[in-house]
Parts: structure tokens; C-alpha cells; sequence
């Protein structure tokens, strides 16, 4: 995969930029308008989450790290799927953005896709964008627990206030306890 990790070392800032493009795509017209225009971090903080786990997972893949084995990736997925796991998208379409990596590889490569056993490295690499997809999910699937776990906890929070000022919780924990 050696001509293929060099080549996206080579071409990373085209392939990030497709990438990104085809990210803030999956978002209303209106929106992806204007975040694509925008590329303040504190006008804009979800592009420049997107962009900055994107540039992160490129830069880690184009050194040649296994996705499967290493932890660079993880702080990099994590910057992406945290930002899309609170927006109003379901589960597929909130990890869905690291598969479009393949299209923006793909679309960078295609000129030089003849070349003795790029394909094959191309596969290699693609393969190597599943893992990080599936780490992708199990990322998510933790960001959602811990949104749900925050919900819970704020409903007992607003129960508790209520039945403290009624003043049923006071009249509960002094009663005795029966048998």
C-alpha cells in the first residue's frame, strides 16, 4: 500500500477538501451553504470539529497506521462522530460521513487509477475505511448513551425538585420503614 499511502500523503489537503465538501453536503442546502463559506472555529465550530478529526484520520492513514490496531484515530473519529451524534441524524447517516472518504479517494485517484496495483492498494485502503467506520459507530453508540444517561439524570433532577417542594420527599424519607 506503499504508492497509495504516498499518494494520499501527497494529495491530502484535495482529498480533505473533498472529503468536507461531501460532509457538510449531508446537511440542509441552506446550512452547508453557509458552513462551507464560513470557516471561523468560533462562528463555525462544527465545521471546524468536521475538519479537524477529517485532517486528523487522513494524516493517520497516510502514515500508514493500521485502523484496526492503532489509537491515533480515536480522538480524530471521536471530534467528527461527537459533533454529528447530537444533530438530528439517524445512527447511518451520522457515521455515514467517514464512508464518504472512499468518494473523495476515489475521485482524487481516478486519473492515476491504471498504474500498476493501485487498485489493489485502493481496496486495502477502502478496507482500512470500514474499520474506521466501525470504530466510527461504536464511538457514536457511546455518545448517544451518554446523552441519554444527561436526559435521565435531568428528569430525576427536575422530579426531585418537584416532589421536594410539595413536600411529599421530606414526608416519604421520615416515615419508618415497614417490614
Amino acid at each position: 500500500m506503499a504508492a497509495l499511502v504516498a499518494f494520499l500523503d501527497a494529495e491530502r489537503e484535495t482529498v480533505l477538501a473533498r472529503w468536507l465538501d461531501a460532509a457538510l453536503d449531508t446537511y440542509a442546502p441552506d446550512t452547508a451553504a453557509v458552513w462551507k463559506k464560513n470557516t471561523d472555529p468560533f462562528a463555525n465550530p462544527v465545521r471546524c470539529h468536521l475538519e479537524s478529526g477529517m485532517r486528523g484520520l487522513i494524516a493517520g492513514l497516510a502514515a500508514g497506521e493500521d485502523p484496526a490496531r492503532s489509537a491515533v484515530f480515536a480522538p480524530h473519529l471521536d471530534a467528527i462522530v461527537r459533533v454529528r451524534a447530537v444533530q438530528d441524524f439517524t445512527p447511518s447517516q451520522a457515521v455515514g460521513c467517514i464512508f464518504l472518504l472512499k468518494k473523495a479517494v476515489r475521485e482524487t485517484l481516478w486519473p492515476r487509477l491504471t498504474e500498476p496495483d493501485l487498485f489493489v492498494e485502493l481496496l486495502a485502503l477502502e478496507s482500512a475505511i470500514d474499520i474506521l467506520a466501525q470504530r466510527a459507530f461504536d464511538t457514536y453508540a457511546t455518545c448517544r448513551e451518554a446523552i441519554a444517561q444527561l436526559r435521565i439524570e435531568q428528569i430525576r433532577r427536575r422530579y426531585d425538585r418537584l416532589l421536594r417542594r410539595s413536600g411529599y420527599v421530606s414526608a416519604v424519607r421520615d416515615a419508618p420503614e415497614s417490614s
